[in-house]
């Protein structure tokens, strides 16, 4: 190639990635995705199209991301763990990600009702579900209303019991300054994330993307009928709870309440994490899971309801 062509097309790169730097981020991570093998397929079910990823062979583990993300971003690290042993499929919500939005029906009854859709159209009976945050609550509302259909349950700091929340963190859920967004990360990560102003600011203008449906959203997770308090006894699913003890958003008491109500559920707390104890401490977690998901269902013993990672 020339060369002026060359320094044309890298100043062009420089530029976007200086402009839009979450849009470079999410193409190298889909890159990267690629390059082990997984597919992206898109299934129309009846309340939206959904985008999904889908690699590997073996048991089915199906990865469900949390609010105001996406799958490839939320699950990155532990989609490459589990490709070589799983039949890996990573969703994006209907209203994120690549999926469909739904102005004013995006609810949990809606995400449980989508995800046992796209599982039906993908054939699969029974599959291992792991959930973050919100993508937790999904996961335990699906395993409390379809118990014979998850063999093995993973969620991580999730959402769904009813508390009282710090609403001054909303600013970090719904950012309109560049200041929510640091008040973000740092409810994210216990470990301070530094990033530059430009990453920073676009940050700030993705997640204003689609702000009203989210917001309301959001209202109705924390004022909504669909708490989990007296469903969870309903799971009987071997359970893994994954919890940061750092988390402010929704704090490890929620974890020991929903450990304590799943009836063959564990507890292990990452002392030194916030609320994403899968992005923070990856390789720690990707061995827990693995550890977990290999397991035979006999070796279980309700005594290991909680285990403090140091």
């Amino acid at each position: 190639m020339d060369p002026l062509a060359w320094m044309v097309g890298a100043a062009a790169l420089g530029a976007v990635g200086y402009r839009r730097p979450t849009d470079v981020f999410r193409a190298v991570l889909r890159a990267a995705l690629r390059a082990r093998g997984f597919k992206t397929q898109r299934a129309t079910l009846p309340d939206a199209a959904v985008h999904y990823w889908r690699g590997g062979r073996g048991a089915p583990v199906v990865f469900v991301h949390g609010f105001g993300t996406e799958a490839a971003v939320n699950w990155y690290q532990q989609m490459i763990a589990c490709v070589s042993s799983f039949d890996v499929i990573a969703p994006d919500l209907p209203g994120f990600g690549g999926s469909d939005r739904i102005a004013t029906t995006n609810c949990i009854a809606l995400q449980v009702r989508s995800l046992a859709a796209l599982l039906e159209r993908l054939r699969l009976d029974r599959v291992v579900l792991v959930g973050h945050s919100m993508g937790g609550w999904i996961s335990l509302a699906f395993a409390a209303a379809y118990p014979e259909r998850v063999n093995r349950l993973v969620v991580v700091d999730a959402a769904g019991l009813r508390f009282d929340p710090d609403m001054s963190l909303e600013r970090a859920l719904l950012p309109q300054t560049i200041d929510d967004v640091r008040l973000l990360i740092r409810a994210n990560f216990q470990r301070a994330v530094r990033l530059p102003t430009f990453v920073l600011r676009d940050l700030l203008r993705t997640a204003r993307r689609d702000v009203e449906p989210r917001t309301e959203l959001l209202q109705r997770l924390v004022y909504g009928d669909e708490h989990l308090d007296d469903r969870l006894h309903a799971i009987t699913a071997p359970t893994l709870v994954v919890w940061g003890r750092g988390d402010t958003l929704t704090p490890p008491a929620l974890g020991e309440r929903i450990a304590a109500a799943i009836p063959e559920a564990r507890l292990v707390i990452f002392d030194d994490c916030a609320h994403s104890p899968n992005v923070e401490q990856y390789e720690r977690f990707n061995r827990l899971l693995l550890e977990f998901l290999r397991q035979p269902r006999a070796e279980r013993r309700r005594d290991e309801a909680r285990v403090a990672v140091g």
